[in-house]
């Protein structure tokens, strides 16, 4: 866990907005999606204004690693249990965050550091005034299926976007967009971003907001090295 200077966190709000306008008018260019429905929870990649997901031969002959030529669009169902009731989309500079609330509409919000960020998408939220910001990062279950020494990285899948599976006896497999092919012993972390602020009444600092950042490749013991924690749950985000 790495500590930083103080900053300010930007927000915007709109209120009565579909998930897809919601993304449109965002406009957040290449990013990962965490999307939650009553069926099921499904990682996608966003780019382009579009949301994909792995083509069902993406990852033929047991494949781990698989490139985006075979990608499918993922289509946004607005009612039934296929329906996306939380959505939280996010990149390096950003992260998106939309809740259903009812008829295919809900209450979106953007956070950034970035002003200009924020402002498309409607009315500025009051700005978080943070002492601290610290770098934070979490393990996700499963180890991706393919090594470095299969050949995965070293030919035309080396660099991203690339899908990878991840694979774990608690919740089976799961597909994630990362940026190269992992390497021998490399895991799936999610890297993260923790605002700290104080109590007015006592001045008491806690973590008032976190913000997703991206996936990223790592050994574990290097990020342990690091001083990250490796917590016996997930973040809301990816459970």
């Amino acid at each position: 866990m790495t500590a930083h200077t103080a900053t300010t966190l930007r927000s915007a709000g709109s209120t009565g907005i579909s998930l897809p306008e919601t993304i449109r008018r965002a406009d957040l260019g290449d990013a990962v999606a965490l999307l939650a429905s009553a069926k099921k929870y499904t990682v996608a990649r966003l780019s382009g204004g579009r949301l994909s997901v792995p083509g069902k031969g993406s990852f033929a002959d047991g494949a781990g690693v698989a490139g985006t030529s075979a990608e499918e669009e993922l289509p946004l169902s607005t009612s039934g249990s296929d329906a996306v009731f939380e959505a939280r989309i996010f990149n390096k500079d950003a992260e998106l965050r939309w809740l259903h609330e009812g008829d295919g509409l809900g209450t979106a919000v953007l956070l950034s550091e970035s002003p200009d960020i924020c402002r498309p998408l409607g009315e500025a939220l009051d700005p978080l005034k943070a002492i601290e910001r610290i770098d934070n990062r979490y393990l996700l279950w499963g180890r991706p299926l393919r090594s470095h020494d299969s050949g995965a990285s070293t030919g035309p899948l080396s660099a991203g976007p690339l899908w990878v599976r991840l694979a774990e006896a608690r919740i089976g497999l799961l597909d994630v967009p990362v940026s190269r092919a992992p390497r021998e012993n490399e895991c799936v972390f999610l890297r993260t971003v923790e605002y700290v602020t104080t109590e007015p009444e006592h001045g008491n600092a806690y973590v008032a907001e976190e913000r997703l950042v991206e996936l990223f490749l790592a050994p574990p013991e290097q990020s342990k090295a690091a001083g990250s924690p490796q917590p016996d749950r997930l973040p809301e985000a990816t459970r």
